[in-house]
């Protein structure tokens, strides 16, 4: 087992043990409504991150060079902020709910975020063996142009935000979409600005060509 696929089951797991604490202590204090939306997000989760750990790929020669410069750090702890805080605030503090816009919010919501697994899976799967969660090159390392890489450069980012997006909706909170604005949006543009720095600096002009023909995560936009 490589360590890419144990790193994902350990995560399963531990997400396992906190969504079931997390749902015995919502069992006795929500309303019926909130504990199936509530159900209903940890199954999307966990079948998610099963279907991400089959269509894996491992590399088929080693990287060379790594200069993350703690930008997939800064990711996670941005997303994981923006998580911890919707489910603090939709099971117990209510403090930035969006009480007048449910339940159609939440639908939204889970919209968004089958969307959002529709896009990280063709990314996934779309780069393939160079599929890396950090800033990093392989001694035979192609760019991928191919498929969603076409138009966007940084789909997989785009789907961290779509993510974030995703369970302020389905946990109802404003505050949710403000960590967002201002944790998870700035950790995303610093990892751009890390990775095509890095990218122009070992492919040169073939990757100086493609940022002239594709956009960086909105397509015809930005």
């Amino acid at each position: 087992m490589n360590s890419r696929v144990r790193n994902v089951i350990i995560r399963m797991i531990v997400s396992i043990i906190i969504f079931v604490y997390i749902s015995y202590l919502a069992w006795k204090s929500l309303p019926t409504f909130d504990f199936i939306i509530l159900m209903a997000f940890f199954a999307l989760f966990l079948g998610w991150s099963i279907i991400e750990t089959f269509i894996y790929k491992d590399p088929d020669t080693l990287a060379v060079e790594d200069d993350d410069r703690r930008s997939y750090l800064f990711l996670q702890l941005s997303s994981f902020l923006a998580l911890f805080y919707a489910l603090i605030d939709f099971l117990d503090y209510h403090f930035t709910r969006m009480g007048s816009l449910e339940p159609w919010v939440m639908y939204l919501g889970f919209g968004i975020f089958i969307l959002n697994a529709i896009l990280r899976y063709h990314a996934i799967t779309t780069l393939g063996k160079y599929y890396n969660p950090r800033v990093a090159i392989y001694q035979e390392h192609s760019l991928v142009t191919a498929g969603i890489y076409q138009k966007i450069r940084h789909p997989m980012y785009l789907s961290a935000l779509l993510n974030v997006i995703a369970i302020a909706f389905i946990f109802s909170s404003w505050g949710t979409l403000a960590i967002m604005l201002f944790a998870v949006l700035p950790a995303v543009i610093y990892r751009i600005n890390i990775e095509e720095e890095f990218l122009l600096t070992h492919l040169g002009n073939e990757y100086r060509q493609y940022l002239e023909h594709s956009k960086k995560m909105i397509p015809g936009i930005w």
